[in-house]
């Protein structure tokens, strides 16, 4: 086995977060412990792992000042920028996520002490909310960068992310932590107590924490706005031109006048979250040990979105009879006007167009007949899109209010002849309720409109009457729970029959049984689409799983001449759903090392994602979507009425109502991941490790929302039979389309490729330690391929409106000197620029700074400065903003911690 420093070893098993864990006193060590790390379950040199491993220890948490974990773990290049995080004030809903490789939550498996942590309940989701998991409690962070089906089951396609959680401590230690922004919001702060004990038989280790964030504003932001073209007087479209209604509701002012919603919105949402935890083992016998953990989180999160916007499209059908006079005749007046400027245009048409005859027609003067935009007449049906927003009313407030258990209880030991057992059984729960203040009812403003309320003369123009207000708002509420059983087997050890130059063979077996179950219940409103946002029904569905694995480990050759290490690992798994069948994966994995300076290691595996409970089971939700009718023979149809249309139709709009949601015949998503790496350790350099990785991942099968222009398409011109199933139209199939079916379906394709760059090196001196690191990751591809359409999408370079950001450079450097009793650091992230919808946007580097003093053996004060550079993130669209980037601005934050 190879012996070096143990800052080297540990630095070289994958590359480790903190430099804090780098600076150990430079004294040659024994070999390194055998333990079990992310990605196996047999004990091993950590250096002889296959794949790329990052871990962020306890004391990196500590310095980076973070109050939930997924803060920190969004800095390391290898992460995505899909995830939800604390930035996300619209459709957020409380969430923070991780992701790896961007290749999304769902595709990233999360592990608390090596076993499954429940899922989030909000909409029956895949991916486990990173606010559930206290920060003073964990002991260390695993993040394996390369596909782990075969060890773990579904969801790890990108990697997984262990969370280990502190095992015991003895006393008492008392923490606090707040920050503060310079420009205002996101003051938030934690107070937490770790107690526990350790004895003769058993250990306990307990946690109390309660931590607050309060939300950022856009008015907290000088280079935050958000206009729309709806406001509290109300704006009128019209094909003659566009009004400005004035705040007494009679007056018109030519143009539509935007209106500053961004003062009624929050850029980032608050959170409030107390959580309690306990672990402990007891040692029943000298080789038969109990173990249990629990916890409990409670977890409050709010958003602030401006006042409900209400138009034409959405529901609001504000005809002219509901117009007072003056409005009604200012309109007509200004239809006449444009009706005069087009009879004039018309008169000079029709006179050129008689000369231009006379002439003999030459080709190519032919003059060029005026078009009759403003329409027929000034109120025309349909002519008219009134756009309001009833800001007395007040804001629409979000809140969401969750409860997450998580009870453990295992034994495990040792048996005779040094093999090892675990069992286990675990169960989640995770239960929230969502409340959103200010909703409005639809079918009671329809009431107001059809006169058929108690309202005799509702106000609508130059402010909605509070009135009708009254009579159609209403609270949304809705709830939603996930549960989590799992139970599990295994047996570990070294198989001595078996034996290699480099020792025997190691072994690794198990069973697991899982269940998962979910529902989302929306309000009556929402059920019945009696709300200003999409219909959606309710959410119900479980599936279970068993499972059965197995892993070798051989190590071929230790300690030859040209062959310090060569080992292999071999990985296989069988998973039976009740949902789908069964599935099967595997991995092999090879390292070797031609001297203790030098190795490489490389792994190839299959992984897989089983569709959620939401993929599968959620009722249809109800969307309009801007669609071309091939059997419309109006206008906007430019390619000409399809040839299996039944008849030819006036297409009523260009929103097509489409039924989006579940489907119970999904497959699963199927993964092939390749990594190739190098570890370099040179002798004459101390405390030097260089690592470079490549991976290239493959997602067949991916679970997508079909084309629905091209279902259309494909049943009206094509002729396609099962593309016609998808589309519902009255008058028996030759009149409008009332429903499109667009559930989801297994036809993406995602190719992702890219390289890990990590260089370690520490400085020892007489008065302290230097430790300096620098890592990154350079994506080299990534590309969606839709097989329902045959549509590749490059998304190199690209950065979302509002969320994703596929740059290609990601970067994290940082520089950290260790004093006797204090230590100073700076560091420095970097993404490269890359391109929005509408934008270029430029690099963004933050600068932060850490510090921190051991004022005495109990007393431990942390400080830092983060993005000290104040950089302000760059627009998407001249009024967006993406969440990857910092929103908080420069931001300080002190901490203290006691030990009693």
């Amino acid at each position: 086995m190879i012996k070096t420093k143990l800052s080297v070893a540990i630095a070289a098993l994958g590359t480790i977060a903190s430099t804090g864990a780098l600076a150990q006193d430079a004294v040659p060590g024994p070999a390194v412990e055998e333990v079990v790390v992310t990605g196996s379950r047999i004990a091993r040199d950590p250096l002889s792992t296959t794949g790329p491993i990052t871990i962020v220890d306890s004391e990196a948490i500590q310095r980076s000042g973070v109050g939930t974990i997924d803060e920190l773990l969004n800095q390391l290049p290898s992460m995505g920028t899909t995830g939800i995080n604390a930035n996300d004030n619209n459709g957020g809903a409380g969430l923070s996520f991780v992701d790896l490789r961007n290749l999304g939550a769902e595709r990233t498996l999360v592990l608390v002490n090596g076993r499954r942590f429940v899922s989030s309940s909000s909409g029956v989701g895949s991916a486990v909310d990173m606010n559930n998991i206290p920060v003073d409690m964990i002991d260390r962070i695993e993040v394996l960068t390369d596909g782990a089906s075969a060890v773990y089951g579904s969801d790890a396609v990108a990697g997984v992310i262990n969370i280990v959680m502190k095992k015991s401590v003895d006393g008492v230690r008392v923490s606090a932590r707040a920050g503060s922004s310079e420009n205002g919001g996101g003051e938030n702060g934690e107070f937490s107590i770790t107690f526990g004990s350790e004895g003769e038989r058993g250990s306990f280790i307990g946690n109390i924490s309660h931590a607050q964030r309060d939300e950022v504003t856009y008015n907290d932001r000088d280079w935050a706005g958000l206009n729309s073209s709806m406001g509290p007087n109300g704006n009128i479209f019209t094909n003659y031109g566009s009004f400005t209604v004035g705040e007494d509701g009679k007056s018109l002012t030519s143009g539509y006048t935007p209106y500053n919603i961004g003062q009624h919105m929050w850029l980032a949402g608050s959170m409030e979250r107390t959580a309690a935890t306990v672990n402990g083992t007891f040692s029943i016998t000298d080789s038969v040990e109990a173990y249990g953990e629990a916890s409990y989180t409670q977890k409050t999160t709010n958003q602030q979105l401006a006042a409900q916007p209400m138009y034409a499209g959405n529901g609001l059908a504000l005809t002219p009879d509901h117009m007072p006079a003056e409005v009604q005749q200012q309109l007509q007046d200004s239809w006449q006007a444009a009706e005069d400027a087009y009879q004039i245009e018309l008169a000079a048409y029709n006179a050129a167009y008689a000369q231009w005859q006379a002439q003999g027609s030459p080709a190519g003067l032919e003059p060029k007949e005026p078009s009759a935009a403003h329409g027929t007449a000034w109120d025309d049906a349909g002519a008219f899109d009134v756009r309001l927003r009833p800001v007395d009313g007040g804001t629409r407030d979000y809140e969401q209010t969750t409860d997450t258990y998580r009870l453990i209880g295992g034994l495990r030991g040792d048996l005779a002849n040094g093999w090892g057992w675990d069992t286990f059984l675990s169960y989640g729960k995770n239960e929230g309720e969502n409340s959103i203040t200010n909703s409005y009812n639809k079918a009671r403003l329809q009431e107001v409109l059809d006169g058929t309320s108690p309202i005799a003369n509702p106000q609508f123009l130059g402010g909605i009457g509070a009135d009708v207000i009254d009579y159609i708002r209403y609270d949304d509420k809705e709830d939603n729970e996930y549960e989590l059983v799992n139970f599990g087997a295994s047996l570990t050890g070294d198989i001595e029959a078996i034996q290699f130059q480099g020792g025997a063979l190691g072994f690794a077996t198990g069973v697991e049984y899982r269940e998962e179950s979910g529902e989302f219940n929306p309000s009556a409103e929402t059920q019945s689409g009696d709300t200003f946002g999409n219909k959606q029904d309710a959410t119900a569905g479980e599936y279970s799983v068993t499972e059965v694995f197995a892993e070798f480990n051989l190590p071929i050759l230790a300690g030859a001449k040209y062959a310090e290490e060569l080992s292999a690992d071999i990985a296989v798994r069988y998973s039976d759903f009740d949902t789908f069948g069964g599935q099967s994966t595997g991995k092999i994995g090879l390292v070797y090392a031609p001297t203790e300076d030098i190795r490489f290691r490389t792994s190839l595996s299959t992984a897989f994602r089983a569709p959620g409970i939401y993929e599968l089971f959620s009722g249809a939700a109800q969307s309009y979507e801007y669609l071309i009718d091939p059997c419309d023979n109006g206008t906007t149809n430019t390619t000409g009425v399809g040839s299996n249309c039944q008849t030819e139709i006036v297409q009523s709009g260009n929103q097509v109502p489409t039924n989006i949601g579940g489907n119970p015949d999904l497959q699963p998503e199927e993964a092939t991941t390749f990594t190739a790496g190098v570890v370099w350790t040179p002798s004459f350099a101390e405390d030097l490790s260089i690592t470079l990785d490549y991976y290239e991942i493959e997602v067949e099968d991916a679970i997508t929302s079909p084309d629905l222009q091209r279902i259309l398409d494909d049943c009206y011109r094509g002729g396609i039979a099962a593309a016609c199933d998808r589309v519902v139209r009255n008058n028996n199939g030759a009149g409008q389309i009332i429903a499109l079916e667009g559930a989801l379906m297994n036809i993406g394709e995602i190719n992702t490729k890219g390289v890990d760059i990590d260089v370690v090196q520490n400085f020892h001196y007489d008065a302290g330690q230097l430790a300096v690191r620098a890592q990154a990751t350079r994506l080299l591809e990534y590309e969606e391929f839709n097989s329902q359409t045959g549509q590749t999408t490059d998304k190199l370079d690209y950065i979302g409106t509002s969320n994703e950001a596929y740059v290609k450079w990601r970067g994290l450097a940082s520089a950290t000197w260790y004093a006797a009793n204090w230590d100073l650091g700076a560091e420095v992230q970097h993404l490269s620029d890359g391109k929005s919808p509408y934008l270029r946007l430029p690099s963004h580097t933050y600068l932060n700074l850490r510090a921190g003093w051991d004022v005495n053996d109990a007393t431990r004060l942390t400080a830092g400065i983060d993005n000290v550079t104040d950089r302000e993130p760059a627009t998407t669209s001249g009024s967006d903003w993406n969440g990857t980037y910092d929103f908080m601005g420069r931001y300080a934050w002190a901490g203290v911690s006691y030990q009693f």
